[in-house]
């Protein structure tokens, strides 16, 4: 098979080569400096970037999924709003909410919270609660506490009752270790 080149091709073609040739025929350059790397996409710098917006303070309406919140009010649950305690330690930025349905019988009783820790108070926490008989569980990216079953209210499927999630740099609770899913991880 014949390739035929069309005169652009043959043109482009020669210049290249010649282009090519100009490069081996060049003096050597003068040792210098290597030049400072050019990045190949723009690098953010602090005032380029945007700072991420701050999270609302939570609340009975914001710690937990969107979908289990209407979930929760389409059926007649109410929430009490207090304050996030850990044993008798209280973090006054979190919020546990108590989720109580008057039209049920029974009195069922749900509870969520959330709050943000230092690397001490959650330290402070774990010890607290470990020195009181709650079991200690490492889990994927953070520590459960869960209180000893046997004095349990309430215990879920698995057989927990009240567990904690300490996670970096917050602590989230609920009335049994499943229901931490419900809890969004701000």
């Amino acid at each position: 098979m014949t390739r035929r080149h069309t005169p652009l091709a043959l043109a482009t073609g020669s210049a290249m080569i010649l282009m090519l040739l100009a490069g081996c025929s060049a003096p050597e350059p003068a040792e210098t400096a290597p030049p400072e790397a050019v990045p190949s996409s723009p690098v953010a710098t602090p005032e380029a970037t945007a700072s991420e917006p701050a999270l609302p303070d939570p609340t009975c309406e914001n710690i937990i999924r969107e979908a289990s919140l209407e979930e929760l009010q389409s059926q007649g649950w109410e929430y009490q709003q207090g304050p996030f305690m850990i044993g008798e330690m209280q973090i006054d930025a979190g919020v546990s909410c108590t989720w109580t349905n008057a039209a049920e019988p029974g009195g069922n009783i749900l509870q969520f919270g959330w709050a943000p820790l230092t690397a001490a108070e959650t330290t402070d926490a774990e010890r607290t609660l470990e020195s009181q008989g709650w079991i200690r569980e490492e889990g994927d990216g953070g520590v459960y506490l869960t209180e000893d079953p046997s004095f349990a209210l309430n215990i879920d499927a698995d057989g927990y009752g009240v567990t904690y999630f300490f996670g970096d740099g917050y602590a989230q609770v609920a009335d049994v270790k499943q229901g931490l899913v419900v809890i969004e991880r701000r």
